[in-house]
């Protein structure tokens, strides 16, 4: 009976060890671990600080929105976006898409000595036919940018004080007026048909201006969204939509700190638990984002073995 005994234990003490190991293989092996989708949901919500002097009427002075989502077609424009050619509304389907970030200062931010260095830049598209995720943009570098009309509309017009960093990614400054500075990519061809879901990323870092100057970043609040919008193809440009003077976003991310290390801001068209879901006006809402559910059990491969430190 004791020979029996001591089998039988060392047999479920191997057995025990098995599953236990299992389990930690199992476990190491989820190919994304919960800081960057966590990322990812916080990046969807209220914005980390107040906006300087940003419009009081607009969802995105406070938060993340989703506007178009993955419905990329004319009538999925919201109801104010009334262009004179009504093609432009119509139920036809938009194949091009453009990812963009915009830079904005806080009301508390007080630093003169300090730009907005930006990489990565980066979307995808998760396609219906594949359930398979696509990356979109090559390069990943910044093209453009201008100056957006908030805070000092007198210095909107000046140029945008862009600078290449020794690694070749671009960083940006503010001017006197503390215009926020938009800017992004070429637009990318896409199968309008075909799009479930988008998403973008980017990565700040506040750098110093003058290097031999005072670091008064402490003193900077400069915060970035992150976002994308679809065009009816890559020829056309905002003058087509007369008197529209801007498209509608696919959506975007919340305005989040730049900081002295690198940071990843996120945007994607999920729709996150609780009562601070974005809204749209598109009225097949069901249709143009996808449950965080879906989003964890099939992330873009960029998340992928990501750590949080990376994320945020």
């Amino acid at each position: 009976m004791s020979n029996q005994i001591c089998i039988n234990n060392v047999f479920c003490n191997y057995k025990s060890h098995y599953l236990i190991t299992f389990a930690v293989l199992l476990f190491v092996s989820h190919p994304v671990s919960s800081a960057p989708i966590d990322s990812v949901k916080a990046d969807m919500q209220f914005n980390e600080a107040e906006l300087l002097d940003a419009p009081t009427n607009t969802g995105w002075s406070r938060k993340a929105n989703i506007i178009m989502g993955a419905a990329a077609r004319g009538d999925a424009t919201p109801s104010w976006w009334v262009p004179h050619n009504s093609e432009y509304k119509s139920q036809s389907v938009w194949n091009a898409i453009i990812p963009w970030f915009h830079i904005y200062p806080g009301t508390a931010h007080a630093a003169n000595n300090v730009r907005v260095k930006i990489s990565g830049l980066k979307l995808y598209i998760l396609k219906k036919s594949t359930n398979q995720w696509s990356k979109i943009n090559g390069d990943n570098l910044p093209i453009w940018a201008f100056h957006t009309n908030h805070i000092s509309p007198s210095t909107v017009s000046q140029e945008v004080d862009v600078r290449m960093e020794p690694n070749g990614s671009p960083s940006y400054k503010f001017n006197s007026g503390l215009n926020p500075i938009h800017g992004g990519t070429n637009k990318y061809v896409i199968n309008g048909y075909d799009v479930k879901a988008v998403f973008a990323q980017v990565t700040t870092q506040l750098i110093l201006d003058d290097p031999t100057g005072p670091d008064d970043r402490a003193d900077a609040q400069i915060l970035v969204s992150i976002g994308a919008d679809y065009y009816p193809t890559t020829a056309h440009s905002v003058a087509d939509f007369t008197p529209m003077t801007h498209l509608p976003s696919v959506g975007a991310s919340r305005y989040g700190l730049a900081r002295n290390t690198h940071r990843t801001h996120y945007f994607a068209t999920i729709d996150p638990p609780g009562p601070t879901n974005t809204q749209s006006e598109h009225q097949y809402r069901p249709h143009f984002v996808i449950p965080i559910a879906e989003f964890e059990s099939n992330p873009p491969p960029v998340l992928i073995n990501q750590s949080g430190g990376a994320c945020n």
